[in-house]
């Protein structure tokens, strides 16, 4: 997009170019007879300009924090219907089916800032038309608009009249508290909770060593159980999390993050059982053995007639389960084994 053309279209008068700057990606002002000025920003991506940000200045909204407006979407609406998501709703059917309201400020003051039927208007027209998100406080009022859109001045233009319109209608409540002050009253409890949950899964998914069982349908079982656990780990997490305009979008981030770590955690934690809740008795048994591997910490067997209706099975077995010393061709060994508290069989040991 050529953004000196865009300045020249629109009647804007460039700003000087900041210092090592190229001249023709130099903001510019559109100064209007009467109401508040526009800011327009060039937004670069690999040298090149991909869109342009728009911004109509407030002084009186410097300590205002933000306000986000966007179309609502169907994961909106679904996060409401749910009970994750809790949105502003200001009694105007046509702004509360359009436009969703984010913000950390007082339900009450984001409401008074949106008093004016002229701005909710406004909001609705650019969330409906250009803008898919506008933004308040922080002392201006902003949109973007795509390479694409800008190619067509009247997108442009339809887009300075709402955000101006915005700009002028929107309150500044005098009692608005700043962005500072809302983060000191931030609770960030819960964030430290299932931050702490989230380690202890990872640490139990990487440093919980079972004892190998002696099939691979048990290690699938267990899988299938870490991921009942990962089910249950949701409720508490949903239960944590809802109550803001963007508890669906943390609910899922967290949620995906638990996803990488607690069915693993899960399927170590039932192994663990299995062996730790046996009260079987042990059996030692000696089979046909191939030694496939060995390392300072595994030792990886193919066992012949070890499971029903399959040749070999591949077992690795960790250091400090093997007795005495292998031979390099042993030809047979004897495993011992109980059948589990949960019915998967394990090895107690192997040795020569």
């Amino acid at each position: 997009m050529d953004f000196a053309r865009l300045a020249e279209g629109l009647g804007g008068e460039t700003l000087a170019a900041e210092a090592g700057g190229r001249s023709e990606l130099a903001p510019f002002v559109l100064r209007f007879g009467t109401g508040p000025e526009v800011h327009v920003y060039p937004e670069l991506e690999d040298g090149a300009c991909v869109g342009a940000v728009f911004a109509v200045l407030r002084a009186d909204a410097g300590e205002m924090p933000r306000i986000v407006l966007r179309a609502e979407d169907a994961l909106d609406r679904g996060g409401k219907a749910v009970g994750l998501n809790r949105e502003l709703q200001l009694g105007d059917p046509a702004f509360d089916a359009a436009v969703y309201v984010e913000s950390e400020a007082p339900d009450a003051l984001v409401a008074r800032v949106l008093a004016e039927p002229a701005a909710r208007a406004a909001a609705v027209a650019l969330v409906r038309g250009p803008a898919r998100e506008v933004q308040l406080g922080e002392g201006r009022v902003t949109a973007r608009l795509s390479a694409a859109q800008l190619a067509e001045t009247t997108v442009a233009e339809a887009l300075l009249a709402s955000l101006r319109a915005l700009a002028t209608a929107m309150a500044v409540p005098k009692d608005m508290p700043t962005r500072g002050e809302l983060v000191s009253r931030r609770a960030v409890g819960h964030i430290f909770v299932i931050a702490f949950a989230w380690l202890v899964t990872l640490g139990l998914a990487v440093l919980l060593r079972p004892p190998p069982v002696l099939a691979w349908g048990p290690v699938f079982g267990a899988l299938g159980l870490g991921g009942l656990l990962w089910l249950v780990v949701l409720v508490p997490l949903g239960l944590i999390l809802r109550g803001a305009p963007d508890s669906l979008r943390w609910f899922t981030l967290s949620a995906a993050a638990f996803l990488l770590t607690t069915p693993f955690a899960g399927m170590k934690l039932a192994l663990w059982a299995n062996a730790a809740l046996d009260r079987g008795s042990e059996v030692a048994v000696r089979l046909p053995v191939q030694l496939v591997d060995r390392s300072e910490t595994l030792v990886l067997v193919d066992v012949v007639g070890l499971e029903v209706g399959r040749t070999s099975t591949r077992l690795s077995v960790p250091m400090d389960r093997v007795l005495g010393t292998l031979p390099e061709a042993p030809g047979s060994l004897v495993l011992t084994q109980r059948p589990g508290a949960l019915g998967w069989p394990w090895l107690v040991d192997l040795r020569p």
